[in-house]
Parts: structure tokens; sequence; C-alpha cells
């Protein structure tokens, strides 16, 4: 998939300048579920807007949920490892992972 084929968000993201600290460069991973940002020392999961029927993460506050409850559930075994859940949002006219405007999405 072509970069001009992501959604906005994603595309955004891609940006060293989205992150709050110095990125040299952002790699995307794809699952059926979910992008993985891979973004200099830390690691950034968004869950895509599906419905596979076993799980349904069509709504934004779905993905909040899940995003949660992945964490909560992954300390036990991996605990450095899920920091916690981060919100995106439009800063200054850019995507910023935890930017200060209204969430338009949530990572892991």
């Amino acid at each position: 998939m072509s970069t001009g084929e992501l959604p906005e968000l994603i595309r955004g993201l891609l940006e060293p300048a989205a992150y709050p600290y110095a990125v040299g460069k952002v790699e995307l991973v794809q699952t059926h579920i979910s992008y993985v940002l891979l973004a200099g020392d830390f690691v950034y999961k968004i869950k895509k807007p599906v419905d596979f029927g076993f799980l349904d993460f069509t709504s934004l506050a779905k993905r909040r949920y899940y995003c949660r409850q992945e964490v909560i559930l992954n300390r036990r075994l991996c605990p450095g490892a899920y920091q916690g859940v981060v919100r995106v949002a439009w800063q200054a006219g850019r995507l910023r992972l935890e930017g200060r405007g209204k969430a338009v999405e949530y990572a892991v």
C-alpha cells in the first residue's frame, strides 16, 4: 500500500514532527486490525476501525476502551512494554501524539 492510500491519520503520524520527542524516521507495520508505528525507541499501536464480528473497533469510544483493556491485560506479562494509552489530536494544524486538542484517535 502506498502512503497516499493510507488514512490521513496514519499519514500524519508517519511524520517525525508528530511525536513529542526527537524521531529520525517512523516505520509502519500493518496487521489486519492495527497500524503499528515504530518511532525511535517507542512503538505505538492504533486499532483500525474494523468490525470482524468477534471484535468491533468501529467507533472512537470502542477503540479507546479496547486500548485501555489491552494495556491492563498485557501489563501483567510485559509491565515495561505497555506504558499506557495516548491520545492523538490536531495541534497547530498537524496531528500530534499526546496533542492538546480534541482526541481523534488513541494508541497503545
